[in-house]
C-alpha cells in the first residue's frame, strides 16, 4: 500500500472499547432477527443498481482527502438505505446523498469523546451510534454551511471540534432507525438480500487489480472502512461487492454485475475474516430488520 493510501485508512481498531460500546447499547448481531435468516442463499442482489434506478444517477464514487473512511462507508450505506426506502415507500423521497463530514466529526467528538487529536480516524460503532442517535445531514446547504461538496478541511476541523451545535437538531430529524452487528458472510448476505447495506471495518487490505471475475485478492493490512452493497450467492464463487472511497482509478481490471468504478468483489471466506473483527454493521430504516422482497424489486426494474 502506498503512502497516499495509508493516510486515508482511518478506522480505529480498538476491540475493547468497541465491545464495551456494543454491550452498553445492547447491540444485537443480525442473526438475532430470525425473519431474514437464509434469505440471501442462492440469490444475486445488487443494491447499487436499485440505487441507480431510484435516483437516476450512478452510485457515487467518492474520494477521501484525510483518514475519514469511516464516515464515507456510513454515508454510502445511508444513501443506499434512503434509496431503498423510496423504492418500497413512495412517500419517502430521495433528495440527495448523505454528507460525510457530520458523521466523521460527530462520531469522533459527540460519540467518541476523542477531543483534540493529532491523528485521523473513528470506529464503526461510533459512526453507527451517531447516525442512529443524532441522525444525518445531506449534501445540501444549511444556513451558512454549504455541504453540497465534500471538504477534507471541514472534515478535519469537525473531527477536532465536533458538529456545529445548530446542525444537531436538524440531523436528529433524520436518524437511521437501527443497526446490527454483522460477523459473517452469511449474515451480510442475508442483510443485503433484504435491502440493508453493510458497512465493514477491518484490517484486511486488497490488491489494486481485479481478477477476471471482478474480485480483488487480499494483500497486506490496512485499518479501513468500506461498504458492502451487493451479493452474488448464485455463482460458484460467492462474494460481496465492496465499494471503496479512493476515487475511480485506485483499482483496475474486469468487472461484473455492472459494478461501479473503484469497487471490487470480495470472496465469501475473506468477507468472513473481515466481518469477524466485529465492528461492521447493517443499517436499517426500521426499528428492527423486516423482510423486504428485494428480488421482486429487481425484477420490477429489469435487473434480473
Amino acid at each position: 500500500m502506498t503512502n497516499n493510501f495509508e493516510k486515508l485508512c482511518g478506522w480505529i481498531d480498538d476491540p475493547e472499547s468497541t465491545v464495551m460500546a456494543q454491550q452498553d447499547q445492547n447491540i444485537q448481531t443480525i442473526s438475532f432477527y430470525n425473519d431474514i435468516a437464509g434469505d440471501g442463499q442462492g440469490k444475486v442482489i445488487l443494491l447499487h443498481k436499485i440505487y441507480e434506478q431510484v435516483t437516476g444517477k450512478s452510485l457515487p464514487v467518492w474520494k477521501q482527502a484525510i483518514g475519514d473512511c469511516v464516515s464515507f462507508g456510513y454515508a454510502l450505506g445511508v444513501s443506499i438505505l434512503m434509496a431503498m426506502q423510496e423504492s418500497f415507500d413512495h412517500t419517502q423521497e430521495f433528495i440527495t446523498d448523505a454528507a460525510t463530514e457530520p458523521i466523521y466529526g460527530g462520531s469522533r467528538i459527540e460519540i467518541g469523546n476523542l477531543g483534540i487529536s493529532s491523528s485521523d480516524g473513528s470506529t464503526g460503532i461510533w459512526a453507527a451510534q451517531w447516525v442512529k442517535k443524532y441522525g444525518i445531514l445531506l449534501r445540501q446547504i444549511y444556513d451558512t454551511i454549504d455541504l453540497k461538496a465534500y471538504s477534507g478541511l471541514r472534515a478535519q476541523n469537525w473531527g477536532q471540534a465536533g458538529v456545529p451545535d445548530f446542525l444537531e437538531p436538524i440531523a436528529r430529524l433524520h436518524p437511521v432507525q437501527n443497526y446490527a452487528l454483522v460477523t459473517s458472510y452469511e449474515e451480510a448476505r442475508d442483510a443485503i438480500a433484504n435491502g440493508y447495506p453493510v458497512v465493514v471495518s477491518s484490517n484486511r487490505a486488497f490488491k489494486s487489480q481485479r481478477d477476471a471475475e471482478g474480485f480483488s485478492a487480499p494483500y497486506g493490512t490496512w485499518a479501513h472502512c468500506m461498504c458492502f452493497v451487493a451479493v452474488d450467492d448464485a455463482s460458484e464463487r460467492p462474494g460481496l461487492l465492496c465499494c471503496n472511497s479512493w476515487g475511480n482509478t485506485w483499482i483496475d481490471g474486469p468487472k461484473r454485475h455492472d459494478q461501479p468504478d473503484g469497487s471490487f468483489w470480495v470472496d465469501a471466506t475473506v468477507a468472513d475474516s473481515m466481518l469477524g473483527q466485529r465492528d461492521s454493521y447493517a443499517l436499517s430504516n426500521f426499528v428492527g430488520f423486516e423482510r423486504q422482497n428485494v428480488t421482486e424489486l429487481m425484477q420490477k426494474f429489469n435487473l434480473l
